[in-house]
């Protein structure tokens, strides 16, 4: 439980942060309907995916509905090489502000990105992790990449001290609660 608040404050973060520079970037806020495409096929049905859900819902087709309806797993994905000359030149700087500028490389963003949506899916999942022996390192690791979005975030992140305490504990301390 710990680790929902900074998980959910990474993914929003991420989220608003690439599609307010893709939005720069290619001169609306419907980046994702431009035509040519310039995304993969993949991309275009969780798009698509995200356009029906609405519509199934009675909810307008507004870019902000639709990129919040866009999982974790599509936004990691415009990180990956094949995006590297697409879109990563011009919006390195605007989407990861706060990010060393010595460290602000596509593929840096895309291995925490991809470390991140993997610890994110095993907490999401309800899956065992206290016994991970680099939990702290990944905390301290999802901390960073909030930083490098707005160190703020991590000043009012609900709870960020919890997660320390929580795991100082052990698991056995909540081994019996579980069971």
């Amino acid at each position: 439980m710990s680790l929902y608040a900074p998980l959910g404050c990474l993914e929003v973060a991420f989220r608003n942060s690439l599609h307010e520079g893709l939005s720069v970037l290619k001169g609306t806020s419907a980046w994702y309907d431009l035509n040519p495409a310039w995304l993969s096929s993949r991309e275009l049905d969780a798009i698509k995916a995200a356009k029906a859900e609405l519509v199934k819902n009675n909810r307008p087709l507004d870019p902000g509905r639709i990129v919040a309806g866009l999982n974790f797993g599509f936004w990691t994905s415009l990180v990956s090489r094949s995006y590297e000359q697409v879109i990563w030149p011009a919006l390195l700087k605007s989407v990861f502000p706060h990010m060393t500028r010595s460290l602000r490389t596509r593929h840096r963003v895309a291995e925490r990105m991809h470390q991140v949506r993997n610890l994110r899916n095993r907490v999401f999942h309800h899956e065992p992790i206290w016994r991970w022996r680099d939990l702290p390192q990944k905390y301290s690791e999802l901390k960073e990449a909030i930083g490098w979005f707005e160190p703020a975030l991590l000043r009012i992140l609900p709870g960020a001290h919890v997660f320390d305490e929580i795991h100082s504990r052990g698991p056995a301390s909540f081994e019996v609660d579980v069971q």
